[in-house]
């Protein structure tokens, strides 16, 4: 879809031309003029013969159609040259190039090249080139048909058919075959193969992570999965799935609840973010910070009830995939829900190390804890 979007664009934007030649300067055949001016082709000082023309520098009234370009070329709307731009494009509208670019393009609305771009290309809304070693800048999309060495960056969207070696930077996704460096989006970050270095989004995708996702939801086809069910102080049964590109560094989402009791039943919802260590041949280390929201009976979702955990959890395994949990935890709840009595924040615990009202309106309670499960 992404190299049909490629070849439409720019098929669309010269479409006012016939190209002869698929190179630049180096075509025996095209000369080469120290200045050219055009009103509209084919209305310009080289004639019906423009594409056999390049042109040092090129001042297009409205647009012009050359053979390359040595220089510089300014457009009130577009320039489309048939062979190898090298030097500078600026135009109203777009800029479309046959051949390669080794230099900068601005475009109002695109810049539209089907080979290699050298340098960097900013356009209002796209740029697209067959390959990237430099840089693109859009307010909504960068494509590259094959492969980008340097960065992209754009509002929407940067698309990568290939291996990217350095950065894309979106306001919503990032889309590449293989990275060696870094994706940050907004939203959504995806490579079909490997990523050698970061994902940093609301969602990160890859097939496989030499390096680490940071995010809500980190998937890899091969990361790191686990599903554990253990029991607390506060919430007496919970269950968590984590998930990551590798153990390096994974996130888990996980629910919990007391026994139904009418006088002191209470769940919640928590998010954490962990790492898995090796402890020994068989044994693991996992260090985790967890928070819940908890709600609690006849109370609201809307008032601050928190139970936040650091978790260093022992991991033994004994059977296949099943490991014994052992977990000493610290809690810190933070608390401005008023119970029926009219205080701040229930005590969960019977015992702490702090428990104290600031500022007449937040509880903060500290104390040590135990959680002992079952992972798989």
């Amino acid at each position: 879809m992404k190299k049909v979007l490629f070849i439409l664009a720019l098929s669309t934007a010269a479409s006012t031309s016939s190209y002869a030649q698929e190179e630049g300067p180096a075509e025996p055949e095209l000369t080469y003029r120290a200045v050219q001016v055009s009103f509209v082709p084919p209305l310009s000082t080289n004639g019906l013969q423009s594409t056999r023309y390049v042109n040092g520098f090129s001042l297009n009234i409205l647009g012009g159609i050359s053979g390359g370009l040595r220089g510089v070329e300014l457009s009130s709307l577009f320039a489309v040259e048939t062979g190898a731009v090298r030097g500078t494009q600026l135009a109203g509208l777009f800029n479309a190039v046959g051949g390669p670019v080794k230099g900068t393009q601005f475009g109002g609305i695109a810049n539209l090249v089907r080979q290699e771009v050298t340098g960097a290309q900013f356009g209002g809304i796209v740029n697209v080139a067959q390959a990237l070693d430099g840089v693109q800048f859009a307010g909504i999309a960068n494509v590259a048909a094959q492969r980008v060495d340097g960065a992209q960056l754009a509002g929407i969207a940067n698309v990568a058919t290939q291996h990217l070696d350095g950065a894309q930077l979106a306001g919503i996704v990032n889309i590449a075959e293989a990275v060696e460096g870094t994706q940050v989006a907004g939203i959504v970050n995806v490579s079909a193969g490997n990523v050698k270095g970061a994902q940093i989004g609301l969602i990160n995708v890859a097939g496989h992570v030499d390096g680490v996702q940071l995010g809500l939801i980190n998937l890899a086809k091969d990361g790191y999965r686990r599903v554990e069910l253990w029991g607390g102080e506060v919430l007496y049964g919970n269950v968590a799935y984590k998930m990551g590109g590798n153990r390096k560094f994974y996130s888990l989402f996980a629910v919990g609840a007391t026994l139904p009791d009418s006088k002191n039943t209470r769940w919640g919802l928590g998010y954490g973010l962990g790492t898995n260590l090796d402890l020994g041949k068989k044994n693991q280390l996992s260090l985790e910070v967890l928070s819940y929201q908890i709600h609690e009976q006849k109370t609201s979702w809307k008032e601050t009830n928190q139970l936040n955990q650091f978790r260093p959890s022992f991991i033994f395994p004994f059977h296949n995939q099943v490991a014994l949990t052992l977990t000493p935890t610290f809690n810190v709840q933070v608390s401005q829900l008023k119970t029926a009595d009219g205080t701040i924040g229930t005590e969960w615990v019977g015992w702490s190390v702090y428990n104290k009202l600031i500022n007449g309106r937040t509880r903060v309670m500290m104390w040590p804890g135990l959680n002992v499960g079952i992972q798989f």
